[in-house]
């Protein structure tokens, strides 16, 4: 049978419903208690050939991915942190789900249909990633699914009129999709809108294909079906400009490392100082096909990561905010550049630049997203 990654996400099979079997390769274990008294659960999913998967409520964060290398050794690939007080106090976002808007918009504001609509803003006049309330502290709601081709889970969360002064109330959902028959696991978005108001949703997770916890990306190779990237100012916010990027370090398009950049062998204003990728990328391939967009290799564990996305573009970040005061799951801090962020989405500051690709949400219309990773392993 095969799997549409489109298909209305409310076709899944509850668990609860399943009552033949459905659960198996699906395990829920308490996470820990919130202040508030709430308590947050870890779900963890096993395909048929071994592969797990963990996420908890408390920003429908993922906490592992656990893929086998070219020698069958399993390892988990995100990096993580140890328990639910950790999550509470990070400021680092490990892969939870962000939004309303991921990524920055100028001055913390933007017009629609003629309405001036003014953002929290940050200590740089900016406003990001839903800042200071962002979807990555609250609790989301889940309902755990099984059905033919996969096993997993549905999250939802209402964000109501005004939140985070963005107009309309906005329901999400958010899937997390493990293929029983293929080491691949898939992120499902779903939203709609009372009111005419901008979406941008991501997951802001870091991976390390050597495993999590190991130090810098060297043996990492990287190929992103992007061909142009978004020039940004001193506070890296988009100028507007889409500029090739052909002759700069943000070319993937055949495969190319990154350390090589990061530590100092070559150098290049547009990463900075200390250098750093931190970048939109905008694929070639138009926008709405589910295709494959870039492809991730570790050389010493042979372990292969493909990411196919809807989405237009891709924030591309070198763990350049990693900086030791944060200890993984694995018991060591993580340092800079000791994992990357691969995150789908639309363009920064879309709302205030018109040739950007739309991330305009109306009443009427659902947004869907899906990006999918999966995984291989050489021999």
């Amino acid at each position: 049978m095969t799997h549409n990654p489109m298909r209305p996400l409310l076709l899944a099979v509850l668990l609860a419903a399943a009552g033949q079997g459905g659960c198996t390769g699906i395990s829920v274990q308490p996470f820990g208690i919130l202040a508030g008294g709430q308590a947050v659960q870890r779900v963890t999913l096993e395909n048929d050939s071994g592969m797990r998967l963990s996420y908890i409520d408390y920003g429908a964060t993922l906490v592992s991915a656990d893929v086998a290398g070219k020698g069958g050794e399993r390892r988990n690939v995100i990096l993580s942190l140890p328990d639910l007080d950790a999550y509470v106090r990070t400021k680092r976002r490990f892969a939870s789900v962000i939004g309303r808007y991921a990524g920055r918009i100028g001055g913390a504001r933007y017009t629609l249909d003629g309405r001036t609509v003014q953002l929290p803003a940050n200590a740089k006049g900016i406003a990001i990633h839903g800042e200071p309330n962002g979807y990555e502290k609250r609790l989301w709601q889940r309902q755990d699914f099984a059905d033919a081709a996969s096993i997993g889970s549905i999250y939802r969360l209402v964000s109501e009129d005004g939140d985070q002064g963005f107009p309309g109330r906005l329901e999400i959902s958010v899937t997390y999709r493990l293929m029983r028959r293929s080491d691949e696991f898939r992120i499902e978005y779903a939203a709609t809108a009372d009111a005419p108001t901008v979406l941008n949703l991501t997951n802001h997770a870091y991976f390390n294909l050597a495993g999590a916890g190991s130090a810098g990306m060297a043996s990492h190779r990287f190929r992103i079906a992007a061909d142009r990237y978004a020039v940004t100012d001193e506070k890296k916010v988009p100028t507007g400009e889409l500029a090739s990027v052909a002759g700069t370090p943000l070319d993937f398009r055949r495969p190319a490392g990154v350390m090589q950049w990061l530590a100092g062998g070559a150098s290049s204003a547009l990463l900075g100082t200390p250098p750093g990728f931190d970048h939109a990328l905008l694929f070639a391939k138009k926008q709405g096909a589910y295709r494959l967009v870039a492809v991730v290799d570790e050389l010493e564990s042979g372990r292969r990561m493909e990411i196919r996305s809807t989405e237009p573009s891709v924030l591309f970040n070198s763990g350049n905010g990693f900086d030791g005061t944060e200890a993984g799951s694995e018991g060591r801090a993580y340092a800079r550049y000791d994992g990357f962020a691969f995150e789908t989405q639309g363009l920064p500051d879309a709302p205030n630049q018109p040739h950007f690709p739309s991330t305009v949400l109306r009443p009427g219309a659902v947004f869907r997203s899906v990006t999918g990773f999966r995984f291989t392993a050489g021999r």
